[in-house]
């Protein structure tokens, strides 16, 4: 061939892995929104770091691979290596109830040992949902996630029963780390886990009001167009979801999952991935802080985070030497979870498995809708999602992913738990669902385009909820039903629809936060006394009117 003729034999030859990430990451290589930070590394060798996208839309700095960004609650994990780093030394048992290290826990919210706190299997309440439920956005004062649990005199479940996401437990058992190491959380992350591995640019940062440098701000869209500020509601946050990191730092940490050559013995990386094991037998996937899992047939480690205009995913295949990690502040439509599974897809295409089927709704048609349980006190709603089915509760309008498994469709544990259904009997108007080794029967329940006068009636007026903090106020306004939920701090109106003669769901609040719950009434003679208010993470919660 003529040297002055270019050689176009190899055009369809396949694109190098930098270039086919760069295709992937390419809706977010932009100036005007928020974006992301993408690290990968086989082995401990950098095959791929790039920002894309904007740090700040205020000052208009781009995202870069230094950029400091919320990994949410990633930070779990580490919290948990803390705690078995100090029972290492004698100073705390992971067996014992979390009251031995915080006495003020008077309530039922003291019984569950650490461990189970860490593995979201304790029961009690978390205090960031009964804020998000009583107050929106608000944040209260320093010291308030520790009172709302102090004051609980209910809880979800009875310790081990089941599985429930909690943040509160986290924190809880930060706290204890703080008095057993003898120093704030932040130092002892510091000293005992980021300088060690080499993470200089890693630390647990309490607050989204503190100003970092090199760190970007989270973003949320503003109804209506824009960008606001995202803003965690707590200055208290720890050990649940505080640690602010870069890619580099993230990859360094990922590749010491693997090696555990700088810190900790053997025992307590090994309780650190230990799966539990449930009353039925079931072995469940999360470990302490990290999701033991598989995708495609590969062994994985991996853990998402969620702060308000942010998300992270930390995924690592430990047989095959691969992490991955994306930083997000707000990057409109990115599913960080899914964009590392699709980074998986392309650095181990010689080696990933079929992808696993999702339940398409076509097949399980009559499981669609909402579906109510007297007895569990909630409703769970089945959402058709382009074609696929995903899974809910309390009224939320987007759905999670379902697993079908042996002929029953369960839930991923997080979230609100695993649940699993019988979709055969949706055929009769009928299901049972399963969750925490009990099963209810549940019935479909539609939602009212209006509420009937009689019920808007009985349940008009002012309830009121000690172990909440607060109160809540039914209104009927122009054929719409609205409800005040309110605390010391702060307050958030919400829209109600009525499903039945005395039940209703909540939906999301006038300034745009999630509300979703269900509101099973107690009428009696044309009157509401009360309600139980059961949502995804908090369950049993009881007003009386006031």
């Amino acid at each position: 061939m003529s040297k002055d003729i270019p050689d176009t034999l190899n055009q369809d030859e396949p694109k190098a892995i930098p270039e086919q990430l760069d295709d992937l990451f390419a809706p977010w290589n932009r100036s005007d929104a928020p974006g992301l930070a993408v690290g990968v590394a086989k082995d401990g060798q950098i095959l791929y770091r790039r920002g894309f996208g904007m740090a700040s839309l205020e000052s208009r700095t781009a995202i870069a691979p230094t950029t400091r960004l919320r990994i949410g609650s990633a930070s779990k994990h580490f919290t948990a290596l803390l705690a078995l780093l100090l029972q290492e030394e004698g100073k705390l048992d992971l067996d014992k109830p979390i009251r031995t290290y915080v006495p003020e826990l008077t309530g039922p919210g003291g019984e569950p040992s650490a461990r189970l706190l860490l593995q979201h299997r304790g029961g009690s309440r978390c205090y960031l949902d009964l804020g998000f439920l009583m107050r929106g956005m608000t944040a209260p004062p320093l010291g308030g996630a520790l009172k709302a649990q102090v004051r609980q005199t209910g809880r979800n479940f009875a310790p081990g029963e089941a599985m429930i996401y909690n943040n509160g437990g986290y924190h809880l058992v930060s706290i204890a780390i703080e008095r057993l190491g003898g120093a704030p959380f932040e130092d002892q992350l510091k000293a005992r886990l980021s300088d060690p591995v080499g993470m200089a640019d890693t630390l647990s940062l309490p607050s989204d009001f503190i100003i970092l440098p090199g760190m970007a701000a989270m973003h949320t869209p503003a109804r209506g167009g824009g960008w606001r500020r995202g803003i965690f509601p707590s200055e208290d946050v720890r050990g649940e979801g505080a640690i602010v990191s870069t890619v580099d730092d993230m990859l360094r940490w990922m590749a010491h999952l693997r090696t555990r050559d700088r810190l900790g013995a053997a025992e307590s990386w090994r309780q650190l991935t230990d799966r539990p094991v449930f009353a039925d037998g079931r072995i469940g996937p999360y470990a302490l802080g990290l999701m033991v899992d598989s995708y495609r047939g590969l062994a994985t480690l991996h853990y998402a985070g969620g702060v308000i205009g942010g998300t992270a995913q930390m995924l690592t295949l430990p047989d095959d030497g691969l992490d991955v990690i994306i930083l997000a502040n707000g990057a409109p439509g990115a599913n960080v979870v899914r964009l590392a599974e699709q980074v998986v897809d392309v650095v181990l295409a010689d080696r990933v498995g079929p992808e696993q089927a999702r339940p398409r709704t076509e097949d399980f048609a009559a499981l669609v809708g909402r579906w109510w349980s007297p007895e569990a006190g909630v409703t769970y709603d089945f959402l058709d999602e382009k074609g696929e089915l995903k899974g809910a509760m309390g009224g939320a309008p987007m759905g999670g992913n379902l697993d079908l498994r042996g002929g029953r469709l369960v839930t991923p544990p997080g979230g609100m738990g695993e649940v699993s259904v019988d979709p055969a009997a949706a055929q009769d108007g009928e299901i049972t669902v399963s969750f925490g080794g009990r099963t209810f029967a549940c019935r479909k329940v539609e939602s009212a385009e209006k509420p009937d006068p009689a019920f808007a009636a009985a349940i008009e007026g002012r309830y009121a909820c000690a172990d909440a903090g607060g109160t809540v106020s039914i209104r009927l306004r122009d054929d719409k039903l609205g409800a005040r939920f309110s605390d010391t701090f702060g307050c958030v109106d919400v829209r109600v629809t009525q499903l039945g003669e005395s039940l209703a769901v909540t939906g999301m609040s006038r300034a745009g936060s999630p509300h979703f719950a269900t509101l099973a009434f107690n009428i009696a003679d044309g009157r509401a006394n009360g309600f139980t208010l059961n949502s995804p993470r908090t369950r049993g919660l009881a007003f009386e009117r006031a």
